[in-house]
């Protein structure tokens, strides 16, 4: 009687109930999570990139505070236009021009007139436009009227004392012509002057009292003032203060020099330590930069970004962020949450339906889920600069692992998943789909098979060609306008398409490794007839080695032809009957003597010993730690299939038992392979192959319809006993496997001319 079926709330409620569903949940949550926390799933993203064009203009969504460059350039201008520019002070210059003038005024006191006659030194102190002044006065009249006003100061230390008192500020500041800064390098009314250097040792000076016209005007006054003061040494001080005077005039010299080394470096430090002005930006206020030099203002609808746009653009959308209250954040975090939830539930379906064995090992939906979040943890990172389209790096290699790992319809699947995924939490739109899509299946299809490390290399350049035509095909359809700007975000993403396929050579062995899973590359290098095993079964099973030898031609064969790994047919028929070296004598093929050491078992001892070669084969490959998938074909190219010999042996035996009126039962089931059954196509290939190549054997005139027959034969018996229920392989692939087995064989045992030699023979 065939049960009732539970009621649908029974079956979820145990369905609920199951552990191993539970800890698939958790997988699933704790990926979300670390997401959530590592791509900010509280927070709306920052959508805009350089080079990208808004498809509108851009308006403030919150009150927020920017950089006003106009006002701060004005700012900036008036700190260089105040600063005070340095000049240094040869205070020496000063000291030997006054020591030269009372030199000069010695040899005017010691000597008469007549002693001196054409002197070049009385010329200094009597200017042309003085004498012409004073009528019916001689040059003689003045120079003894002059020796007379300071007959009393003898040592002149009179007249030193009313220099020192009248150059004191000229000692202090110096005297300059002119400024030699230009207007906008620095403060044209004031400068700082220093003594020669002792640059630390600075003053503040108003130009007018160092510029060397209005100083002049001043060292008259103060001159003449300081020389009345000695009048007690000094007669005519009028007189005397006129002639020094004149000296004076042409011989002062100028002792500022400016410094423009750091009077440069000072302005251009006072410059850049004015803070930036703030403009407050009102909700609904058109978004612009406010600077003099751009030839545009406001951020304008098909006008792609700039450095500057985006950083007024991050300015806002910082605002934006810590404007939104804690329940904006918490909506959007469980969108953010369960928008993860439903794509994770989506690859679960998918891998229940279609690769159920990743579903059902715990470790490998684990790695499927890291190998996701990785994705997006890097394309996230990769993403934060603005100017650089390098997201598509870790989407390709992840696609790219995916189909060599796996295979090229799941690659599809999540590459696809993985997309959307950084599109929609990213705030992007469709034309990031798209060409992350584009990229990550081109990278998948072409992965099918991979015998060469070039080949990576390839598969980059290929996407790349792909990616470049679509990302300008998108775009454009999208509203972004054709210029410079796109063609160069389409060169970025093609460059990261081929820069992926040369990441993935390099990491394609780390890859193998982390992952378990082999590459045609890896499978190669055990076709290498010097591997230790093969050695070993050469030397010690001849004839098993040979059987290997012609399984794996035929089964690379059949595998091609529907589209299988052949490679791993050819590598895995290599050491499908490895185990076969613990016993090799008791195998047909390795009995050279005529010798058959099952004569002296009984059927059921004989059974274990064939049965054991299995076991046996996968433990040996373990030990040369030979691939997962070439261990999975040698456990499962016998599947649970009956050892027909020996158990039609033990049926005669029991038939003929001496008990004959209650023969002992025998059960099918000790006579029978472990299994597991083929679980791929390619250890259906194998088992038919394998099959089929011992049973040729024993033709006497393998004719092409004897060995068609043969292949059908076995392969309907295969078929009827089950040994392809948990592989997906169809009735048109197993005719197809069928004919290539058919026409390999038919190669081998083709017939040949007889040459009359062999004929008379």
């Amino acid at each position: 009687m065939v049960p009732a079926p539970k009621p649908p709330l029974k079956r979820a409620t145990e369905f609920l109930q199951r552990g191993d569903v539970w800890a698939r949940v958790g997988i699933g949550a704790v990926t979300a999570i670390v997401l959530w926390v590592v791509m900010f799933g509280w927070s709306p993203p920052f959508s805009y990139r350089v080079r990208e064009a808004p498809l509108r203009d851009l308006h403030a969504r919150t009150e927020f505070e920017f950089k006003d460059f106009e006002r701060t350039d004005d700012l900036r201008d008036e700190a260089r236009r105040n600063f005070l520019c340095l000049y240094s002070h040869d205070q020496l210059t000063i000291e030997q021009m006054r020591q030269a003038l009372i030199d000069d005024v010695f040899e005017v006191k010691q000597k008469s007139f007549d002693e001196v006659p054409d002197s070049n030194v009385w010329k200094k102190f009597v200017s042309d436009e003085a004498l012409g002044k004073a009528e019916g006065v001689t040059s003689e009249d003045w120079y003894n009227r002059f020796s007379q006003a300071l007959e009393r100061d003898e040592t002149l230390e009179g007249l030193k004392r009313a220099l020192d008192k009248a150059f004191i500020n000229i000692d202090k500041f110096g005297m300059l012509e002119t400024l030699e800064h230009k207007v906008g390098d620095g403060s044209m009314e004031e400068i700082e002057v220093y003594p020669k250097g002792a640059i630390q040792n600075r003053r503040r000076v108003k130009v007018a009292d160092v510029r060397k016209a209005e100083v002049l005007d001043q060292l008259d006054e103060q001159l003449l003032t300081e020389i009345r003061s000695e009048s007690e040494l000094i007669d005519e001080p009028e007189f005397v203060a006129a002639r020094i005077t004149d000296w004076l005039k042409p011989q002062i010299p100028t002792t500022l020099e400016f410094n423009r080394t750091d009077s440069k470096r000072g302005a251009d430090e006072a410059e850049s330590s004015v803070e930036f002005a703030m403009r407050t930006y009102q909700p609904g206020e058109r978004l612009e930069q406010m600077k003099v030099d751009l030839d545009r203002q406001g951020i304008e609808a098909n006008v792609p970004l700039d450095d500057d746009d985006i950083e007024l653009l991050r300015a806002e959308h910082d605002a934006f962020v810590a404007s939104r209250s804690s329940f904006a954040r918490v909506v959007r975090s469980f969108l953010f949450l369960g928008m993860f939830a439903a794509l994770f539930g989506l690859v679960t379906q998918y891998l229940y339906h279609r690769d159920h064995h990743l579903l059902a090992n715990l470790k490998l939906y684990a790695i499927v889920h890291g190998l996701v979040a990785v994705t997006l943890v890097f394309a996230w990172i990769a993403a934060i600069n603005v100017h650089w389209r390098a997201e598509i790096i870790p989407v390709t290699l992840f696609a790219m692992t995916i189909a060599i790992a796996y295979h090229i319809e799941l690659a599809l699947i999540l590459g696809a998943v993985v997309a959307l995924a950084f599109t929609v939490t990213h705030g992007y739109d469709l034309g990031e789909f798209v060409t992350l899509t584009a990229a990550s299946s081109s990278a998948a299809l072409l992965c099918r098979t991979i015998r060469s490390r070039t080949k990576l290399v390839s598969v980059g350049m290929i996407s790349a060609s792909i990616v470049f035509p679509t990302v300008i095909g998108v775009q454009y359809m999208l509203g972004q306008p054709l210029t410079l700007s796109l063609l160069t975000n389409a060169l970025w993403f093609a460059g990261g398409a081929a820069f992926a396929g040369g990441v993935m050579t390099v990491l394609l062995p780390f890859f193998e490794r982390l992952f378990d899973f082999q590459t045609d590359i890896s499978l190669l290098e055990l076709t290498d007839a010097n591997h230790p095993l093969l050695k070993e079964l050469v030397q010690r099973a001849p004839g098993t080695y040979n059987h290997s030898i012609n399984v794996a031609s035929m089964s690379e064969s059949a595998a091609d032809a529907i589209g299988a790994n052949g490679l791993l047919c050819r590598v895995a028929a290599y050491f499908h009957d490895v185990g076969k070296l613990r016993k090799p004598e008791y195998f047909i093929e390795n009995q050279d003597s005529g010798i058959n050491k099952h004569d002296d078992l009984v059927p059921t001892m004989s059974t274990l010993v064939i049965i054991a070669h299995v076991k046996d084969g996968a433990e040996i490959a373990r030990k040369h730690r030979l691939p997962k998938r070439v261990i999975d074909l040698i456990e499962q190219h016998h599947g649970t299939t009956l050892v027909e010999y020996f158990y039609r042996r033990a049926s005669e035996q029991a038939a003929v038992s001496d008990d004959n009126d209650n023969p002992a039962p025998l059960d099918e089931a000790d006579f029978r392979y472990p299994g597991p059954r083929p679980q791929t196509p390619e250890a259906a290939v194998m088992m038919l192959a394998d099959a089929v190549e011992s049973a040729s054997r024993t033709l006497r005139e393998p004719t092409p319809s004897r060995i068609e027959n043969l292949v059908e034969s076995i392969a309907s018996k295969k078929f009827d006993d089950g040994q392809f229920d948990e592989c997906a392989i169809t009735i048109g692939q197993l005719r197809s496997i069928q004919d290539s087995l058919t026409k390999s064989l038919n190669a081998t045992y083709h017939a040949r001319v007889k040459y009359p030699e062999q004929q008379s023979a």
